[in-house]
């Protein structure tokens, strides 16, 4: 037998490994690049409808419009929603493109505004953090929730939605389950008032201005898209002080997830030692700010020229991340859930809408 003789079966195993291979990855790109087709698709038809006469005329959002669309969406074409979550697409937009989308939104704001905002701020996002956590969890407590639950539903109603339970499941670990859970109940409670928010402003059954308004919203609501769609259909300067509050809700994430670290072991007994928190520390916050103090550094003639093709950006950017966040709306997880984790969110709204509301008019 000739030694030198070449394999014949090992190579054309090669060649069919090497083809497979270059196929699968061709698929996945494929699938993909349909992926964010569907995506860009849902946010165009968004700011179509925004332009209609009757809906501009309503100054409804196209943010707004993107959530329902993508929730549409989700509830009617569950073979491509799949395919939109194997591809990663909604993970990217619900995280870093929202957070560029946030970050830009930086630019619209200056130093002087937050400086307006002052120390009754800092106590609105202090308080409404805090309070509403602690309660949440013994209310959640009370009503025969898991521990675990408790803590993931109440810091995604107090601080800033799916990005804090996320962020305090990598300290709690609560499972993928009750992460699914905690972040439906407080997308939907969110989206919910994100409309309610300013259609009761409009018609006159709050007895605060735009911007005690804009406080409200911002101290009040679940995700920062929430209080940037809610902040842009009221308008004026409840626009900015939406975001700027809710803002001063997500830095609230460093030392709330500092004290989880502390004290898990106490509300959750047997817990194993605390992992990751330096992980969760929301960075793009502090670009946030950063993106405040450079866009402050535009004045007069400059600003009006660039400022209106940064907010064009970022309201791309932040209707992509709604659609994506409408997409996460699904009657099937709904359903599993159960009643006892939407209470709980239910009765964190009530307290939200109330407790917020006398904040509001005392600290604004």
């Amino acid at each position: 037998m000739n030694k030198n003789k070449p394999n014949r079966h090992f190579h054309s195993v090669t060649k069919r490994e090497k083809f497979n291979e270059k196929s699968t990855k061709k698929l996945y790109f494929y699938r993909k690049v349909s992926s964010w087709v569907i995506i860009m698709v849902i946010t165009s038809l968004a700011f179509l409808i925004s332009e209609l006469k009757p809906v501009k005329t309503l100054a409804i959002s196209p943010l707004i419009i993107a959530v329902i669309l993508g929730a549409i969406f989700a509830n009617t074409a569950k073979n491509s929603t799949n395919l939109l979550k194997k591809t990663s697409v909604i993970a990217i937009s619900t995280k870093q493109i929202l957070r560029l989308g946030i970050i830009f939104y930086g630019f619209r704001i200056t130093v002087y505004e937050i400086a307006l905002v002052g120390v009754g701020g800092v106590s609105m996002a202090f308080l409404i953090v805090f309070t509403t956590f602690f309660i949440g969890y013994f209310v959640g407590r009370m009503i025969g929730l898991d521990k675990k639950s408790c803590i993931l539903i109440s810091a995604g109603s107090s601080i800033c939605g799916a990005a804090a339970v996320l962020a305090t499941e990598s300290v709690v670990k609560g499972g993928s389950a009750r992460v699914g859970v905690a972040v439906c109940t407080v997308v939907v409670f969110g989206t919910m008032m994100m409309f309610v928010y300013p259609l009761l402003f409009k018609a006159g059954v709050f007895d605060i201005n735009a911007s005690q308004m804009g406080f409200y919203m911002g101290g009040t609501l679940h995700e920062v898209a929430h209080a940037v769609a809610a902040g842009c259909a009221v308008g004026g300067e409840g626009e900015e002080l939406s975001v700027i509050i809710k803002m001063l809700r997500v830095l609230m994430l460093v030392p709330f997830l500092m004290m989880m670290g502390v004290a898990k072991n106490f509300m959750i007994a047997g817990d194993s030692a605390n992992k990751g928190v330096k992980g969760s520390i929301p960075y793009f916050a502090i670009w946030f700010l950063v993106a405040v103090g450079v866009g402050s550094l535009f004045t007069g003639d400059f600003r009006a020229l660039v400022l209106p093709y940064l907010n064009f950006a970022d309201t791309i950017l932040l209707s992509v991340a709604m659609v994506a966040l409408g997409l996460g709306i699904r009657k099937d997880i709904l359903k599993s859930a159960g009643k006892k984790p939407f209470i709980l969110a239910f009765i964190l709204l009530c307290w939200l809408v109330g407790f917020g509301y006398v904040a509001t008019l005392v600290l604004s």
